[in-house]
């Protein structure tokens, strides 16, 4: 952003103040000489950013009266692109989600420019500027730590007042009105927990859960509602919480007695995900546990990643291509009808292995 013109600059800034409610819907913007001394730009700076708004429908000028601001952008030609923003790309289940996309988009006559955060906000500020810039038609957005407060929610906002619808999937953010499609996470975590209770009549259950996005909180919640509903005791010390940043030294060597002792005693474990579960069912076998004999042991989202392995794991079958499709045919709809759309949750079904 650094490198950008000073025009640009000041014109994001006043794009900020107005998504932002600083500059409302009919207010009347300070004078270019106000602006001018305000920030330290020339005139023509000022004049210029004032123009580049304008000519996006932000702003409109009488003569001999001011600048106003006129929150309806102007029609503008489409550039037949969705932004797609995804947390990873090239593993585990995000293949086919972003395939499920690009077939939808490809089949209404859309391209698709792919962002990805690696599940970092500073990322997807970058890419929601980019494609700002880019003008694209609408974007898909896979969003960021969900599970915390996001501080890029203005730029969303900047999104409705550019005319940009926008879909989530997987997650979103609590605290902005979206459209999203979300998997029924918590009835799952409450069946896995019964299943190992039930069925496998387990007697102590333990669990590891991602901690800073949306699913984590909500597989855990429902696993802590079924082992309760079957009258279990719910022991703290015996679940595990991660963060993105912690994943690869999880199940480190450094990591290994502190995870071994946390789940001593459990015979039962209820992973965020089939990364996890493969991950701990190779630590535990390491040091002579048995699975599923000793400790049975459940993830989601039935990736692919245990195709070719001689290890199955008890899952739930996440909707990839599907989730993917369904959100390029609403984001599509959304730019050529403008017509309200509704979230959706699509179920996942256990798969015993």
């Amino acid at each position: 952003m650094t490198n950008s013109p000073k025009y640009s600059i000041l014109a994001n800034a006043i794009r900020k103040k107005i998504a932002g409610g600083t500059y409302r819907d009919g207010d009347k913007l300070p004078s270019e000489n106000e602006l001018s001394l305000q920030y330290g730009y020339s005139r023509q700076t000022v004049r210029q950013a004032f123009g580049v708004l304008e000519e996006e429908g932000l702003l409109r000028r009488e003569r001999g009266s001011g600048t106003y601001v006129h929150h309806k952008m102007k029609n503008s030609a489409k550039t037949m692109t969705i932004g797609v923003i995804t947390t990873y790309i090239t593993d585990y289940i995000f293949p086919s989600i972003i395939r499920g996309i690009e077939s939808e988009l490809t089949h209404r006559g859309y391209s698709l420019t792919l962002g990805v955060t690696k599940n970092r906000v500073e990322n997807e500020n970058k890419i929601l500027h980019s494609f700002i810039d880019k003008k694209v038609d609408g974007i898909i957005v896979e969003g960021t730590q969900t599970a915390f407060p996001n501080p890029n929610i203005t730029l969303y906002k900047q999104l409705d007042e550019c005319g940009i619808p926008y879909v989530f999937f997987n997650g979103f953010y609590r605290d902005l009105p979206c459209v999203h499609i979300t998997t029924n996470d918590r009835e799952c975590g409450a069946a896995a927990a019964e299943y190992l209770i039930q069925d496998k009549h387990c007697k102590k259950l333990g669990g590891i859960f991602k901690s800073d996005d949306m699913q984590g909180h909500e597989r855990y919640a429902g696993f802590a509602e079924g082992v309760l509903k079957c009258q279990k005791e719910l022991d703290d010390d015996a679940v595990i919480w991660f963060t993105t940043a912690e994943k690869e030294s999880l199940f480190s060597e450094h990591n290994a007695d502190v995870v071994l002792k946390r789940l001593e005693g459990c015979n039962g474990i209820v992973c965020y995900n089939d990364q996890v579960a493969y991950s701990l069912i190779k630590l535990l076998e390491k040091y002579d546990s048995k699975v599923p004999n000793d400790v049975a042991v459940i993830g989601y989202d039935n990736a692919n990643l245990l195709e070719y392995s001689s290890l199955k794991i008890t899952t739930f079958e996440h909707p990839k291509e599907k989730m993917g499709s369904l959100a390029a045919s609403k984001i599509v709809n959304l730019v050529e009808n403008s017509k309200a759309e509704k979230s959706e949750v699509l179920r996942m079904n256990m798969i015993v292995k």
